[in-house]
């Protein structure tokens, strides 16, 4: 395993497991309600919102909602874990961009599913040097 798939995997597993981030807090709270261990909430939880992508007639309102939500609830909600200006900036660019040609690239099959894991991989960490490239000139941009 190279340096930078081994730092992208710690990545998710802090994610579910750091109760830093929401998202830990979140399935941590839910393993408790629910009496499922923490990994297999989050596993089942991905594969379900996979499921309904497959399965909805529209489902540009789910992958669209959840890709203005969570930002949204990152930003303000959870000031802490806000990403930088210049992520978010290149974000709701991309994201005003694909909306647009949402309709032409649907029948691409599977379509939202890779829409949604395409725009997780803004935030990864860097893991290759061209994406370092990339996060070394978006923190340039001075935050508000």
């Amino acid at each position: 395993m190279s340096k930078s798939e081994l730092e992208v995997q710690v990545w998710f597993v802090n994610l579910i497991h750091d109760q830093k981030y929401i998202t830990a807090r979140w399935a941590k709270r839910y393993s408790k309600i629910t009496g499922v261990e923490v990994e297999m909430l989050v596993k089942a939880t991905i594969l379900f919102i996979i499921g309904l992508l497959i399965v909805l007639k529209e489902p540009h309102y789910l992958a669209n909602g959840l890709l203005v939500v969570v930002p949204i609830i990152l930003t303000y909600l959870e000031p802490s874990e806000r990403p930088a200006t210049g992520i978010m900036f290149i974000y709701w660019t991309l994201f005003g961009v694909s909306v647009v040609f949402d309709r032409i690239l649907e029948y691409i099959p599977l379509y939202y599913i890779f829409k949604l894991a395409a725009f997780i991989a803004l935030f990864l960490p860097p893991s290759n040097p061209t994406i370092e490239l990339i996060h070394k000139k978006i923190n340039n941009i001075p935050e508000k």
